[in-house]
């Protein structure tokens, strides 16, 4: 390949020059097609007849695994055919480290193993339908305020010179924020979305340590790195520090300007030997090789017209070929392709089932029915209906009904919503009840009215959230509190004072603050879940009404005060630099070892039915050492021939053969001067020698081989003893010796599993403990060791419910 063609691939040619979100050149000599790059971990952004499935933490919540791969093969089944080659998803950053962070939505929860496996499942499913997925966003983008400079103008934020930095201790890293994306490498993720972010005092996007050493060296990534839309900040320094590909190929902020610090820059960087030809070399080839190694499992498809075959700039059928440029000939842009089918439907419907947790059911009023005495009921608030403005408001930033998803990037535009509304009337009306409703959350008047006279009243309540480029009433993507929106408390203080059966249901992106109404006697019922997508309404009253038994458990810990959490940066310091230390233990590892009473703790959730755990066994698979072994020796390095670097006219812009696209990025040279300076400052510690040394928690696709070695598998029995088929999910927590570092390693989960039994029937737990779940990060020796003594292994339905115990000893 030429230079200008390798150049062609790393760099985006430009927000709006393409039919997608990112576009890349293409080679046409070798047949390599601009690749397509297109939000996101919920469903396909800016097209349409697609499906808008439940979000990351719904999908986190519903703690089925099987599912999990199940909604990332239908997402990626999606995006295959609609000719989307590169997934921008599934997110596994934020943590969840901050309870109001406004992207915890798209994430799967608030823990690294829950995190780490449901991404390696969503990774697996996604690409097993040909289509490579991008991880996002790496790493420790907690917050949204202050990602990014110029985001937002005015006041405070004109003094916002650098992003947030997000200082993070080494073993913490390794231990918290670097253990997910340890699982998605070993599932061969192919790409790696770089976040907006400071890291150290390093933008993400161009930090060494982060990019080259422990992504690509110590977890072995074998992919390529893709910056956010727009984090890129340098241009040599951050192709030296690790960033494959740049998106959307311009400078943040000068959309459509064809500014870039790639395309001709990084052809007259490699032709005036700043970039060596080795480094872009290994752009291009982590590019193609997770392209084609990926793409080889192209599912069959009858569908011959173009791919892609969509738009995100126009739904008009037909429009110019750069509609966001308002440039070029009339074609036809979008094909309307709908291809969703049972499966795809189904798996929506069914996380959105599972990813509902019942948290409160005094006396047993749920499920509703009418041989209780409920003839009369009462539906509440304007989340139980549809927004005035539709389902599809711009990026979904309209929140004034009911709650599909939060808002930004990783938002669809729904085909439908089902609202609660609209299930709820269905069922009770097959049941012959009289239905009152109201959306008024404010004038009250009316509402005590009609609560009086209801058997049972359900009300509805959101809080929202989404990415940082979008303000909802204050919220800059996060939210500026842990209320309920929209009044909705008083709504239910209201509500409950009149009905002595008041039930609630909230949808939130995250936790929120029940203490208002939870103790109430009349709220005798709580659901809560992450946004549920397009079947949001049946799945809420198929559980409300007992025809699905709820099965959700809790992602996060949900406190009784606002300040147990970790609150958002809000204020700019004079420099203009916001600080963030993430170095607080995370969610309920913060509240078990504060000896704090959360409201209700990790992994809870409540059933119809009961079930009872007994026969708890340990087997030792493997015997445990205390040292990790070291790798194997790595293969040679490949070395490609490089190039002579031709006359550089050559790399000239062809006016004569056609005229730029406004806005496009290319990568030709616009004039034959390729010397800016006459020596490159680079980087402090930067040298082309390869001086460090094989790390020995490398070696292997998520780190040292030994890593993913089962060492002890654990097994109990539940059964239903109940007279509701249910599902149960099973909790492994383990506690580690103390004595290492000084710092007590917390119980934390390392193990969960669901069961679905009929009444009476038993099944059984199943958990493997592979050496990386016992391990804890050496600072010194900068590997994972297993600290000598007794490990306690518990097993129950929350991590602090644990009804079974048992331990292991190591040597």
């Amino acid at each position: 390949m030429t230079i200008l063609e390798k150049v062609n691939l790393t760099t985006g040619t430009g927000w709006g020059s393409g039919p997608c979100v990112g576009n890349t050149g293409s080679v046409p000599r070798l047949n390599i097609p601009s690749l397509c790059l297109q939000d996101g971990p919920n469903g396909i952004r800016f097209t349409d007849f697609i499906t808008n499935f439940p979000s990351g933490l719904a999908t986190g919540s519903t703690f089925n695994k099987h599912l999990m791969y199940t909604r990332g093969r239908a997402i990626g089944l999606e995006a295959k055919l609609k000719g989307v080659d590169i997934l921008l998803g599934p997110t596994i950053g934020p943590i969840g480290y901050k309870a109001q962070g406004g992207r915890n939505w798209e994430s799967f929860g608030f823990d690294p193993y829950l995190q780490g496996i449901a991404g390696a499942c969503t990774v697996q499913g996604i690409q097993s339908q040909g289509v490579v997925a991008a991880a996002r966003q790496f790493i420790g983008n907690e917050q949204e305020r202050f990602r990014q400079v110029n985001e937002w103008t005015g006041g405070d934020w004109d003094r916002l010179s650098e992003s947030i930095n997000s200082v993070i201790k080494d073993r913490v890293m390794h231990e918290i924020y670097l253990w997910p994306w340890a699982d998605v490498v070993h599932a061969g993720v192919g790409g790696v979305m770089c976040s907006y972010n400071r890291v150290n005092g390093t933008y993400a996007c161009e930090n060494s340590y982060l990019l080259n050493y422990l992504l690509k060296e110590e977890l072995g990534f074998q992919g390529f790195v893709v910056s956010d839309w727009g984090a890129q900040h340098t241009g040599v320094d951050s192709a030296l520090s690790g960033l494959d590909m740049t998106m959307p190929g311009e400078i943040f902020g000068d959309w459509c300007s064809g500014k870039s610090y790639w395309g001709p820059l990084l052809t007259r960087a490699v032709y005036n030997e700043t970039i060596p030809q080795s480094r872009l070399n290994d752009m291009v080839s982590r590019i193609l090789a997770s392209f084609f190694s990926i793409d080889s499992k192209l599912p069959n498809s009858d569908y011959e017209e173009d791919l892609p075959n969509f738009s995100s700039w126009t739904f008009h059928t037909y429009d110019q070929e750069f509609p966001f440029q308002s440039y070029g000939p009339i074609k036809q842009t979008n094909y309307h392709v709908d291809l969703r089918d049972d499966s795809t439907e189904w798996t929506a419907l069914e996380v959105a089932r599972e990813a509902i947790v019942l948290l409160k059911n005094d006396g047993h009023n749920l499920p509703i029915s009418e041989k209780d005495g409920i003839r009369r009921l009462l539906i509440a608030g304007a989340a139980a209906g549809p927004d005035s403005k539709g389902f599809n408001s711009k990026d979904q930033k309209s929140v004034g009904g009911a709650l599909f998803q939060g808002w930004g990037s990783a938002s669809v535009n729904a085909p439908y919503g089902i609202t609660p509304y609209e299930a709820i009337v269905q069922k009770a009306r097959e049941r012959d009840m009289v239905i009152d409703f109201t959306s008024d959350q404010y004038d009250l008047d009316h509402v005590d009215d009609i609560a009086e006279y209801a058997d049972m009243a359900v009300v509805f309540a959101v809080a929202s959230s989404g990415e940082g480029y979008i303000e909802v009433d204050g919220n800059f993507g996060d939210r500026k509190n842990l209320s309920l929106w929209q009044n909705s408390e008083e709504l239910i203080d209201h509500i409950a004072s009149r009905c002595h059966k008041t039930v609630v249901v909230i949808t939130a992106t995250g936790p929120v603050d029940l203490e208002p109404f939870i103790d109430n006697e009349n709220v005798v019922a709580v659901l809560l879940s992450a946004p549920l997508g397009q079947y949001f309404g049946k799945a809420i009253a198929e559980v409300l009404f007992g025809e699905v038994n709820p099965s959700g458990r809790l992602p996060f810990t949900i406190a009784r005060k606002w300040d147990q959490y970790v609150p958002i940066i809000d204020k700019i310091p004079i420099k203009g630099k916001p600080t963030d230390d993430l170095n607080r233990l995370l969610d309920y590892r913060f509240f078990d070892e504060n000896g704090i009473r959360p409201r209700f703790e990790f992994g809870y959730g409540l059933s119809y039915t009961k079930f009872s755990l007994s026969d708890l066994s340990i087997k030792e698979i493997l015997p445990p050492t205390t040292d990790l072994p070291y790798p194997p020796p790595y293969l040679d390095e490949y070395v490609f021939a490089e190039e002579k670097l031709r006359d550089v006219e050559d790399a000239l812009f062809p006016f004569k053969e056609f005229s730029p696209v406004p806005g496009f990025v290319y990568p030709y040279l616009f004039n034959e001067k390729i010397y800016s300076v006459d020596e490159y400052e680079y980087p402090e510690g930067y040298t082309e020698e390869e001086c460090y040394q094989e790390p020995i928690s490398g070696g292997g696709l998520g780190g040292n081989d030994a890593l993913w070695n089962t060492l002890y598998s654990v097994h109990a029995e539940v059964t239903n003893i109940g007279d509701v088929e249910g599902a149960y999910v099973g909790e492994l927590y383990i506690d580690y010796p103390s004595g290492y570092d000084g710092i007590k390693t917390p119980r934390q989960l390392r193990g969960f599993d669901k069961v679905h039994l009929k009444p009476g029937e038993s099944g059984k737990l199943e958990f493997e403990i592979l050496r990386r779940d016992i391990s804890v990060w050496d600072t010194e020796d900068q590997s994972w060791v297993i600290i000598p003594g007794t490990y306690k292994l518990y097993v129950g339905s929350s991590s602090r419910r644990l009804e079974l115990a048992g331990e292991v000893e190591i040597l």
